[in-house]
């Protein structure tokens, strides 16, 4: 269904970015295990939108992030991404990770995000309600943390490689370092400032928690409502942080309605 290009931005950067569907433009940022189009999300949004989806610097290829320091650097370089691609303005939805990412760059280039959707966001840091350091969990731990919905886990599981085959072990290594990756922009903690930039967000925003949500608590919806002017936030039962595989429908029911689009059956 994703067809695969490469981008070309000036100075020579290189960027892998995965494209689909036909509609109004909107730019999916993958979470910490990298892009899936297997994700019922994405399909579905497939479905009603030109989806583009690029891959992360340093998810690829390490050697990306030579010249990105920190946060400033990766939402600039974004927003050069979507430049070249001509992307003035674009809804964008981000999951996890990526919806850190989609914060930031709204925030520093505010005229660039349409609409924002963040999904589970990671970016923000209270001493109330922690955020769990993914790094140092142990992969039963993590699960464990990551999911409510068993089925969920099993449908999306049966679509990795046998980590026996070469497939399984190059999308082990792929994932080892799209982790390695995102340590940059969040280790120690994730929050890099991004609550003070919040204000600066200028696109009607949704951003959405899996209730049972064991990695960043869906309480840290309060401190995205307190800092981003124009936004509506909600709490999805029987979803913990993987709630785009485990609530799909839910998802996309709020990304269409802040679109302004009828919610296509899916």
């Amino acid at each position: 269904m994703f067809e695969m290009e490469t981008v070309r931005l000036p100075g020579g950067r290189s960027w892998r970015v995965h494209v689909a569907g036909t509609g109004p433009e909107l730019v999916w940022l993958h979470g910490l295990d990298g892009f899936d189009p297997h994700d019922p999300t994405l399909i579905r949004l497939a479905a009603q939108f030109h989806v583009t989806a690029p891959v992360t610097p340093g998810f690829g290829r390490l050697d990306d992030l030579a010249d990105i320091d920190d946060v400033h650097d990766l939402a600039l370089a974004y927003d050069d991404f979507l430049a070249a691609r001509g992307l003035e303005r674009a809804m964008l939805v981000g999951h996890s990770f990526g919806a850190m990412v989609a914060a930031e760059v709204a925030a520093h280039v505010p005229w660039r995000a349409a609409h924002l959707v963040l999904l589970a966001p990671f970016g923000l840091w209270n001493d109330a309600y922690q955020v769990a350091d993914v790094f140092a969990k142990k992969p039963a731990e993590l699960q464990a943390l990551l999911w409510t919905d068993e089925d969920a886990r099993i449908r999306a599981a049966a679509h990795a490689p046998d980590p026996r085959t070469p497939a399984g072990i190059e999308a082990a290594l792929a994932r080892i370092q799209g982790l390695t990756a995102a340590t940059k922009f969040m280790w120690p903690i994730p929050d890099k400032g991004l609550r003070k930039r919040l204000p600066r967000i200028a696109a009607d925003t949704v951003v959405l928690f899996g209730a049972a949500d064991g990695v960043v608590s869906p309480r840290y919806a309060e401190d995205f409502a307190a800092g981003v002017p124009r936004i509506r936030t909600a709490v999805v039962d029987g979803a913990a942080h993987m709630l785009p595989y485990e609530r799909p429908d839910e998802v996309v029911r709020h990304v269409t309605a802040l679109a302004g689009l009828a919610t296509a059956e899916v």
